[in-house]
């Protein structure tokens, strides 16, 4: 009985799985080309019966996890040496492979509820678990690219090859450029606003949460 119990465990693991390497890249383009579009399915979606909800995608956090494994996957393929640890605290966040993932997506989801906090702000609608949930789920989308593109062009630069410098600066500008159009792309498609305070709001929000990870940095790799 426990044999059977764990075979199909295995079996709906495998079968997940599969479903990642199918549904993921199929995803991570929609998200790319059409986030305002994104923004609305994630609306329809939340109003669903949990069971029937993002049939056709991976779930939004899951969807960020998942970009976060992606990036950090291709950081073990380049084979870039781990940074020096300084800190008790660092060490903690920092210090092993389970530890860095999760210190890593808690990151990037700091994007994603600050930017889903000033929609609801905008909207002057209460912060609640109900009212928080959708915004955020359109962000967790959105930041997704934003992890994979940006991981990647901090890594060329890490390399820092003949090619792989320039390269490097040219996907890290074109990463931030891209979130901010999908952010303000969403956001225009939540709230009635023009595309010029669109991308003022966003890119104020953007600068905002920057500067908190960056002094969060400061203090944990002084």
């Amino acid at each position: 009985m426990d044999l059977m119990r764990i075979l199909r465990s295995l079996e709906e693991f495998l079968y997940e799985l599969v479903g990642w390497l199918v549904f993921y890249p199929r995803t991570f383009w929609r998200v790319m080309r059409h986030p305002a579009a994104i923004a609305r399915y994630t609306q329809l979606e939340l109003e669903q019966v949990p069971e029937r909800q993002f049939t056709e995608t991976i779930s939004p956090v899951l969807m960020l996890i998942l970009s976060v494994v992606l990036a950090h996957a291709l950081e073990m393929l380049a084979r870039i040496p781990a940074a020096d640890i300084p800190t008790p605290l660092a060490q903690l966040l920092l210090g092993s492979e389970q530890a860095l993932l999760l210190t890593r997506s808690v990151v990037f989801c700091g994007y994603a509820l600050i930017a889903a906090l000033s929609v609801l702000r905008q909207q002057r609608r209460p912060i609640t678990r109900e009212t928080l949930r959708t915004p955020f789920s359109i962000q967790a989308f959105l930041v997704s690219p934003f992890v994979v593109l940006l991981s990647a062009g901090l890594l060329l630069l890490r390399i820092g090859g003949t090619w792989e410098h320039p390269a490097g600066i040219g996907l890290t500008v074109f990463a931030c450029a891209w979130y901010l159009w999908a952010r303000a792309s969403a956001y225009r498609a939540m709230v009635d606003i023009g595309w010029g305070g669109a991308m003022a709001w966003v890119s104020g929000a953007f600068l905002l949460t920057s500067a908190l990870l960056v002094a969060l940095m400061s203090l944990l790799l002084p």
